[in-house]
This record gives C-alpha cells, structure tokens and sequence, in this order.
C-alpha cells in the first residue's frame, strides 16, 4: 500500500466516524450544532467560563453567549457565581442537563462502539494505543484540549491521555480552566 491511499482510508474512515457522532449527539441535544458539546463540555468540566466553553466548542464570545443563553432558558445549564472573578460567570448543568448531557454522551458512545464493532479486542487496543499516540504528539495547547475532548464521556476516560500529556508539560486543567 502506498501512502496516499493510506491517508485516504484513513481520512475518509475518521470523517464517516465523525459524521456519526455529530449526527448521533446532535439528534440528543436541545438543538443542532454545538449545544451537544457544550452538554458535554460541562458535564466534563463543571464551571467553565463562558471563555473556556467558547474555545471548547468553536464559538465566538457573543455566539457562546447566545449558545449559554439558550440552554439557560431551557432549563439546561445555570450560570453562577465566579468563584474568583466577580465580573465571570461559571457555567453548571442542571439536573435535567445532566439527563440531556448523558445522552448525547450515551448515542456517541454507542456510534462509536458500532464502527468499531468489526474490529476483535486486540485490534481495538492496537487502534487505542496508535490513536492515543497521535493524540498526545497532536496536542498543540490546553484551549485545543478543550476542543479534543468536547465530546468525551471523561467518567470512562481513565487515565485521559490529554490530561496525561497536558500534566507532562505542566499544564493542568483543573488550576487553568480559566486562564
């Protein structure tokens, strides 16, 4: 196999999957677009900013200000006091977002298990172990680990190997969320 027609199977197999799941997540969030991973987001990382939230599903401020405004008066997500910063907001689910977060989390979860049903156990781990690789050399910054993880179910990601990579440059997510 030559390498082009690599990068195309592999191109077109990454798109298909993708497809899938913003298909899939997007048919369980209140709206289309990037409300799914905002309910992601923020079951991911309760109290982000509206900042962090904005890099974290590729919105400009004023769109994710609109996207917050939405989801608030729909019952999904509530704005709180900045723990630091009195001007911020942090952003929380509510209960009912928390229901719709799992099951956007729930259909990506389940589109991804049926791609990759036809690989055997050994397959999949060698496919987690390269994929794994090329996440930690990707990894340009902690607001594009925001943008890496907006759909991920971070209950089943033990040992992320975002926050692992992050954590070898002294980056951690926990003190930065706002930064």
């Amino acid at each position: 196999m030559d390498g082009p027609r690599d990068r195309n199977i592999f191109g077109a197999f990454a798109l298909m999957i993708s497809d899938d799941i913003v298909r899939a997540s997007s048919s369980r969030a209140p709206e289309a677009g990037p409300a799914a991973s905002a309910l992601a987001l923020l079951a991911h990382k309760p109290g982000l900013s509206i900042r962090m939230l904005a890099i974290g599903v590729g919105l400009s401020h004023a769109g994710t200000v609109r996207l917050v405004d939405r989801l608030v008066s729909e019952g999904l997500i509530e704005r709180r006091e900045h723990s630091t910063d009195g001007r911020a907001r942090s952003l929380y689910l509510t209960p009912t977002g928390k229901v719709a977060s799992d099951e956007v989390l729930a259909s990506r979860d389940q589109v991804i298990a049926e791609g990759l049903s036809i690989l055997n156990p050994d397959e999949l781990k060698t496919l987690s172990d390269i994929a794994e690789r090329v996440l930690r050399n990707r990894l340009e910054n902690l607001e594009q680990s925001y943008r890496i993880c907006r759909l991920c179910c971070y209950e089943g990601c033990t040992n992320c190997p975002v926050d692992a990579e992050l954590h070898e440059r002294g980056v951690d997510r926990e003190k930065n969320d706002d930064a």
